[in-house]
């Protein structure tokens, strides 16, 4: 008798909590430059727990888009917002300090995903609970850690890194690689795309920047997270190749799709599941957005182009072989 009661109250639970759930989340995305394995991860991992309806926008690299966006969120209410990368969470949520309500979300839940330092970016005070309307996943394996693989592959006495001023993600990568300039013991030449602010990159700018570069004769080339140059990364990597100058990158895009030869990466479609986990905190568990951490994933691929490989002559160690998944 007990266990058929307790079957029953098990029955009766669940089929109270279907119903709770019986009407779909509203669930909108704001997107940089459209889908990525992130956001499949994410909208995977979530269809398969709970019923849910997305909305999703991309500003494909405009900023005047993520406005309008934004404004849409404020009208309809989504009961959760994803957010892709350093530019469109700013521009979504604002920076520690510098919130206006009446431009950013402020009162919607907030999981932003493939934002390389939220701190730098001055999205939270630190890599834990935001007390803000926000949370989210680093994608960013550490700077140090990215330089020693790199170090494995060639001595590398100077380093060239190509970037957008005006892209938090780069603008912080290059000020982390100067800082790292005397413990791994290279030049870092820099060259920065020459496009005026506001606008988007076009391949020329692309193009002209790495001629500057390459003109340096650097050991490797830094590719970093940074959506518009990850948008144009066959550019990048066929005048690097071209030059016999390998590419390391800090994503793995880039290296699957474009022939990059190396990166100590996070996997963008877990990252998308891993924010998908703190959306169903949110939406199912009722928890506050503001007192979940900012985490990153804790496990790492090393990615190698094998092709490029080759064509650069510049082969992983024995050791690296062994655990690095060979393309």
């Amino acid at each position: 008798m007990l266990r058929f009661l307790l079957a029953l109250l098990m029955a009766a639970t669940l089929a109270t909590g279907a119903l709770a759930q019986s009407k779909p989340f509203k669930v909108t995305l704001i997107l940089f430059r459209g889908m990525t394995p992130a956001e499949q991860g994410f909208m995977d991992q979530l269809k398969a727990r709970l019923p849910v309806e997305f909305t999703v926008r991309n500003v494909q690299g405009s900023r005047a888009l993520i406005r309008e966006f934004v404004e849409e969120a404020r009208r309809d209410r989504p009961d959760l917002l994803y957010t892709f990368g350093t530019t469109v969470t700013l521009d979504t949520v604002g920076a520690v300090g510098q919130v206006d309500p009446g431009r950013h979300i402020t009162d919607i839940p907030v999981i932003f995903n493939i934002v390389a330092d939220p701190v730098g970016a001055r999205l939270a005070d630190a890599l834990a609970a935001t007390g803000r309307n926000l949370t989210g996943v680093s994608h960013l394996v550490p700077m140090p850690d990215q330089l020693r693989v790199m170090q494995r592959f060639k001595q590398v006495k100077k380093l060239g890194v190509i970037f957008n001023p005006y892209e938090p993600n780069s603008a912080l990568a290059v000020e982390q690689l100067k800082g790292l300039t005397g413990q791994f013991q290279f030049a870092l030449t820099e060259s920065a795309l020459q496009t005026a602010p506001g606008r988007q990159p076009v391949a020329q700018d692309v193009v002209d920047a790495m001629q500057r570069l390459i003109a340096t004769k650097p050991d490797f080339i830094y590719l970093p997270s940074d959506s518009s140059l990850i948008a144009r990364a066959s550019i990048i990597m066929g005048l690097a190749t071209g030059a016999r100058i390998p590419v390391i990158s800090a994503t793995e895009g880039p290296i699957r799709d474009d022939a990059a030869l190396v990166g100590l990466v996070s996997n963008y479609y877990n990252a998308g599941a891993f924010a998908a986990h703190k959306a169903e905190q949110i939406l199912v568990d009722k928890q506050s957005v503001g007192r979940l951490p900012i985490e990153t994933l804790r496990r790492f691929a090393l990615v190698v182009n094998m092709t490029t490989a080759i064509q650069l002559g510049i082969y992983p160690p024995l050791d690296l072989i062994r655990i690095a998944e060979l393309l």
